[in-house]
């Protein structure tokens, strides 16, 4: 995939989890990083391990717009940012609907999308003098039903959606957009599944997160594989797409250039006769 030396690249949630695996990934390409996460302890510890730089911790919540505005130049060096990677998620409020509340499925929006919006344009003036890329992160939900997950899943699917007009709004500036569906990965964040307990996240995936993590789940590593090259050159020309860590292969040259070739493949959208009809109606006898 080649080198990020020389490129600045900012990195949302890189406290823990997939955030810092990513940090380490694009550390160990070259890359210089700004470690965003509210955790300045957690992420200046981080720092000390990662080769390269030089890297910086940059100590904010993501829903705060005024911090956003007073980090500008901590994130870019020199008024460019060559990358984006917005790790940052919080799965609360867990169980029926009815069981939480409004303020709590509204918080969870707030970081997981509104979080992802000001990350972008804030740093968008950055972005586009590099010509960067954004890489934004998906979630259970996106792709089909979360049930007891609903902020989460909501806030996910928003994501991908907000990540494809993105790419598309931000093409004249020479920015791309793409979205990582990390898999299961194991973190502190499916901790809270099994402290809800089986009631409130129900018997089948509570289950299956129990043995998840007890399997040590799908590597954070390869998600943060799929973020290096999204933000690489090569990934040149691949834009608007919703890219899975664990199942599309990615890094055979031919599915890249399917990427770049087809408008419809790796994106959210309806499965209906406007794309498919030809598969629905019979063929000559």
């Amino acid at each position: 995939m080649g080198t990020l030396e020389g490129r600045r690249i900012a990195v949302t949630g890189a406290s823990r989890g997939i955030g810092a695996a990513c940090c380490r990934r694009l550390a160990a390409k070259g890359a210089s990083l700004a470690l965003v996460a509210r955790d300045r302890a957690a992420c200046a510890s981080l720092l000390r391990t990662l080769p390269g730089g030089p890297h910086d911790v940059v100590a904010l919540d993501v829903t705060d717009e005024g911090a956003w505005h007073s980090a500008q130049d901590a994130l870019g060096r020199d008024g460019l940012l060559h990358g984006l990677v917005t790790a940052a998620g919080v799965l609360a409020p867990i169980g029926p609907v009815g069981t939480f509340s409004i303020e709590a499925f509204r918080r969870t929006l707030d970081v997981n999308l509104v979080g992802t919006l000001l990350a972008v344009t804030t740093t968008l003036d950055a972005l586009s003098r590099a010509q960067g890329a954004v890489v934004t992160l998906s979630g259970g939900g996106a792709t089909g039903p979360f049930p007891r997950f609903d902020a989460y899943a909501a806030s996910k699917a928003a994501v991908v959606r907000l990540t494809e007009n993105l790419a598309v709004e931000l093409a004249p500036n020479g920015v791309r957009c793409n979205a990582v569906a990390p898999g299961f990965v194991v973190s502190a964040m499916h901790e809270e599944t099994l402290s809800a307990g089986p009631e409130r996240v129900g018997a089948a995936y509570y289950e299956r997160t129990r043995v998840a993590l007890a399997s040590g789940g799908d590597p954070p590593e390869d998600a943060a594989d799929l973020v290096a090259f999204l933000v690489s050159d090569a990934a040149e020309g691949i834009t608007g797409k919703l890219i899975s860590a664990r199942w599309d292969p990615w890094r055979r040259p031919e599915f890249r250039e399917r990427l770049r070739r087809d408008a419809d493949l790796a994106t959210l959208r309806r499965i209906d006769d406007q794309f498919f009809g030809a598969l629905s109606r019979p063929g000559p006898r």
